[in-house]
């Protein structure tokens, strides 16, 4: 049974950093987060691993000086990455007024948005309202009694005792998020906790903070960079693991005579690095697509601690090893438990939804 409605506390510091979505002048984003309603927990947006914080965050990336971020039209990206469940549907209500009541949740149909896939919102309108804060929550469990009810009629569903989903209201979202000409990333992050999540090393899966009756669910929110390099793959990694500590990120090329090449450094919990984005390699320095590693390192002894193949990372994208060409951006979203957790537990290891990062 599962039958837990959560309130989690803001995960930013500082309130609404909506200076962060300009990007000139600065190697990393930060969050788009404003404060939690009053009377929320205070456990922050995500729990956080060992060396990890909020989602205020920040890592230092390569350049960004003189970089100027191209305009475009608003989009939005949504990644799972709720890390004890295989898939969520979401309720984005407008805050702080919105019930529920008559609100679909997304995405339709009682399948959900299966762990580290993305999904673009388009129309913006077709799930985010108009003109006001935005909060989301998050649902997980038998997401098939979810089926033909609205969010109010959810949301309740999971205040009842042995009720088979759990439901995590999240950080709020200031309107004017939504209005920047901006490629949004949203992340819905940490566990959301439910029977039988308890384990020996749950904090490897879903972060210090975490344990069966505190849950760790959090948002990551920023702006992806839309600057691509003629002749170059350009790539940003966004940090969204609840559990992950602090880490460097390279990238092992799918050719033995090239080493691995940083793409971010010290990154941290809700961080997206770097800016401009990394474009040190050509499609063809790639070599072949699926045999590409993604290592994540400590940043203080230098020792890889966790080491995903795109094989595995193209087996849960939209995005195919042949879309991926010179003169496009990609955003590699980390998502799941710490670098080297096991699969024993209840949770999803490390892994990273790769999308675009200008749908």
């Amino acid at each position: 049974m599962l039958h837990r409605v959560l309130s989690i506390g803001w995960a930013c510091h500082g309130g609404i950093l909506l200076a962060a979505l300009g990007g000139g002048g600065c190697t990393q984003d930060h969050d788009l987060l404003g404060r939690d309603p009053p009377g929320a927990a205070s456990t922050s947006g995500a729990g956080g691993g060992t060396g990890a914080t909020g989602s205020g965050a920040t890592a230092t990336g390569t350049g960004g000086g003189d970089a100027v971020e191209p305009p475009g039209p608003t989009k939005l990206t949504v990644v799972n990455g709720v890390g004890d469940h295989d898939a969520v549907r979401f309720c984005f209500l407008a805050y702080p007024d919105g019930t529920g009541a008559g609100v679909e949740p997304w995405p339709s149909g009682g399948a959900g948005l299966a762990f580290a896939r993305a999904r673009v919102i388009d129309p913006l309108g077709a799930a985010i309202p108009e003109g006001t804060s935005v909060r989301a929550h998050v649902i997980a469990g038998d997401l098939g009694e979810t089926e033909g009810l609205d969010c109010a009629e959810i949301l309740a569903l999971a205040a009842e005792p042995a009720a088979p989903i759990v439901a995590s209201g999240l950080p709020v979202l200031p309107a004017p998020v939504f209005a920047e000409e901006k490629s949004l990333l949203l992340v819905a992050t940490g566990c959301l906790g439910g029977e039988g999540h308890t384990h020996a090393k749950e904090k490897q899966g879903c972060g210090d903070a975490y344990t069966v009756d505190t849950p760790t669910a959090g948002l990551v929110a920023v702006a992806m960079s839309r600057r691509t390099t003629f002749g170059k793959v350009s790539l940003q990694v966004a940090h969204a693991s609840a559990a992950a500590p602090l880490v460097n990120v390279r990238l092992a090329p799918g050719r033995a005579e090239l080493s691995a090449v940083a793409v971010a450094q010290d990154l941290s919990y809700g961080a997206i690095s770097p800016f401009p984005p990394f474009a040190g390699l050509s499609r063809g320095d790639l070599g072949a697509i699926e045999e590409v590693e993604i290592e994540t390192y400590d940043p203080l002894a230098a020792t890889v601690t966790s080491s995903v193949p795109m094989r595995e990372i193209l087996a849960n994208s939209d995005v195919s090893a042949d879309s991926i060409t010179d003169g496009l951006g990609f955003v590699l979203v980390a998502v799941g438990a710490a670098p080297g957790a096991g699969r024993g537990g209840f949770w999803h290891p490390l892994t990273y939804a790769l999308l675009w990062a200008d749908p």
